[in-house]
């Protein structure tokens, strides 16, 4: 019995190596970036999603909103941006302008927040663009709207530790302390 199982087990991870072979044969011969990206990331993550969708960007409006030509207005996902106005505002912007402006970018939709704007992991080339904006020191890691993100999480940490970007400026005020500022003040 014992033996039986065991030979069941590997007959399961030989299936799950062709699957796995068969899928990267099939992206190598095709060159297909998006999908060498999902294959890596099936490996890393037991979800993979396929709902991923392409748009062009045609305006930044700071470092974590932007619109893509048919008009969708995507949120970055699990980062906050400092405001136009605030410290470190226009930073970010052109961060993020100088990364996907006029460019084609790959989007996972996660959830429509309550200005009606489509929260995303945005992807470049390859790159994960919301993990960039953090690395970079371009936005916080909003961990309220994203406790597990990892990746976030410790590219918030190593920008914040090695003093990148706005983090320069160790009494950076992070955007929605920011923004409570703000509240009842006049523009």
């Amino acid at each position: 019995i014992i033996l039986q199982k065991k030979k069941r087990g590997n007959r399961m991870k030989l299936k799950k190596l062709l699957v796995t072979a068969l899928i990267g044969l099939s992206i190598f011969a095709c060159g297909n970036k998006q999908g060498e990206k999902l294959l890596k990331e099936k490996h890393s993550e037991s979800k993979v999603s396929t709902n991923y969708k392409n748009g062009t960007v045609i305006k930044v409006y700071d470092g974590d909103t932007v619109t893509l030509a048919d008009n969708t207005k995507l949120r970055l996902y699990g980062i906050d941006a400092p405001e136009k106005k605030q410290e470190g505002g226009a930073y970010s912007q052109q961060l993020l302008y100088s990364k996907i402006f006029g460019k084609q970018i790959q989007y996972e939709p996660i959830n429509i927040d309550r200005y009606g704007r489509t929260v995303a992991k945005i992807y470049y080339n390859g790159d994960y663009v919301n993990e960039y904006m953090i690395k970079s020191g371009g936005a916080w890691f909003y961990e309220e709207y994203a406790k597990n993100d990892n990746n976030l999480k410790k590219a918030f940490q190593y920008a914040q530790k090695n003093n990148i970007g706005i983090f320069k400026n160790k009494k950076a005020i992070n955007p929605a302390f920011y923004r409570r500022s703000q509240i009842g003040r006049a523009s």
